[in-house]
Order: structure tokens, then sequence, then C-alpha cells
């Protein structure tokens, strides 16, 4: 019998409040073990200065047994605690490069929270019966956007409408703190490379603000465009900043 498809996979993009799913709040200890893996994060090696904070890590998802399994670097990438991030010509600041991304811990990988997020996602997916029974390759991203000073912003990439060459890709808000900015944009596939004020009202799909732990929201790369804004400080004295997981999803089948 077909499966139905879900909201994410019919008019390609959805959003969810985990901590309504999952039945949980701030409080929660795999929450708050989650959160603080944000403090630590070391600067993006591929953009010194922009803000951006991450690390990085590669799992497998089989569809059949609805297992997942961490991915292991390679030997170099182990030695130097990196995970390689392919995304071939569809991330235009990165065309066709492997950028090693510092790794995430093996006590974060094994979060429960963590996991749980990555079932989440899955069970909102939709794949055909060739990639149903191939292994799925999740590509797991803790990105923090953090800034200090007055003036100055710190900016996701790319900087535009794009669609990452993943089939499916889903953000979960961590937390955002004195953070004024970071509005999300999902469009129509013909803006891609444009700019939020280059798209009609008649083609923003959905325009919204993630501003409590655990939204979240998902596209499907292929039938929409969408961008993430810069953050700004807000008027607290501390830094502004925005923690995002992001989880990308590819299937493993040869393609012929």
């Amino acid at each position: 019998m077909p499966v139905n498809p879900s909201t994410l996979a019919r008019q390609g993009y959805d959003r969810w409040d985990l901590c309504a799913e999952f039945g949980i709040d701030e409080e929660n200890a795999n929450y708050k073990a989650l959160r603080s893996a944000y403090e630590d994060l070391p600067e993006d090696p591929y953009a010194v200065g922009s803000g951006r904070y991450r690390r990085y890590a590669r799992g497998v998802f089989l569809p059949w047994s609805k297992e997942f399994h961490w991915m292991p670097p390679t030997e170099s990438q182990a030695r130097e605690g990196m995970n390689g991030y392919y995304q071939g010509d569809n991330n235009p600041e990165y065309v066709n490069v492997t950028r090693d991304l510092p790794a995430i811990s093996e006590e974060v990988c094994n979060n429960k929270l963590l996991t749980d997020i990555v079932q989440f996602d899955y069970s909102q997916t939709r794949w055909s019966e060739d990639d149903s029974v191939w292994p799925l390759y999740v590509g797991v991203h803790l990105i923090k956007l953090h800034i200090g000073e007055e003036g100055r912003e710190a900016v996701s990439s790319p900087n535009e409408l794009h669609q990452d060459g993943e089939p499916y890709v889903f953000a979960h808000l961590i937390y955002r703190d004195n953070a004024e900015g970071g509005a999300n944009l999902i469009a129509t596939p013909e803006y891609r490379g444009k700019q939020p004020e280059d798209v009609p009202p008649t083609d923003r799909l959905a325009d919204f603000q993630m501003e409590r732990p655990l939204e979240a929201y998902a596209i499907t790369d292929d039938l929409v465009s969408h961008y993430v804004g810069p953050i700004r400080k807000g008027s607290a004295e501390r830094p502004g900043e925005r923690a995002i997981l992001l989880a990308d999803w590819v299937p493993m089948r040869h393609r012929i």
C-alpha cells in the first residue's frame, strides 16, 4: 500500500514545536546537556570573522529497521578532530569543496534528545521504493551565530535564498538570546540565488521567526528555496546568539 505523503513532502515545508511533540520543557536534562554543547563551539574554520561557530557529525539511518548509527571519521580526520562535509555545487560559497569541520563529541552524539530528534525527522520524510531499501546519510550540524558588537551582523551560509542539494533539511532552534533578526523565508524554487527583497508576496510561501526552544521547520529541497537572515545584538549588554541544530538527509543508493 502506498505511503501517504507528509505535509513536508507534499507542500515542500512544515513546522513543529518539539517541546510539545516530546512532552518536555527547558528543564529537561537532555535539553540542558544539548544546549550546553553550544558553549564551546569553535569558530567555523571556513568563515573566520563571520560570527558563525559550528560542529558536525555524520550518521547512517536504516529505514527498514529505523536504526541510526554514527559514522566514524577518516583516520586523518580523527587525528585532527574533524568530519568532512560536501555539498557539491549547491553552496555558491564552497563549490565542490569538502569542508573539514570540527566534530561533535561522542557524548553529545549519544544525547537522547539529539537521537530522538533524528528519529522524529525521519518520521516526517517520504522516500521512493528504491531509496527506502538503501541507507540514508544524515548530516548533523550544531551551528551558533554569535555577535558581540553593536552595528555588526553574524551571517548564515549562503547569505541568499538557496537549495542545499539534500532532499530534506531540518532546522531545530536550540535557543536564541539577545538576538534580533534571523528570520526564515521559504519561497518558490526560482528565487534560488536571490535576496529576500527580490521575492514578491505571491511567491513567499512562509515567512516566520523561531523564538522558542525546539521550534523546528524543514524543507523539501527540490520544491522550495529558503533563507535565514543574519542576526544582530539585542539591547542587553551581553552578546546576541542564535543556536540551531540542522539535520540533512540524503539517500545512499547508486544513481545510474
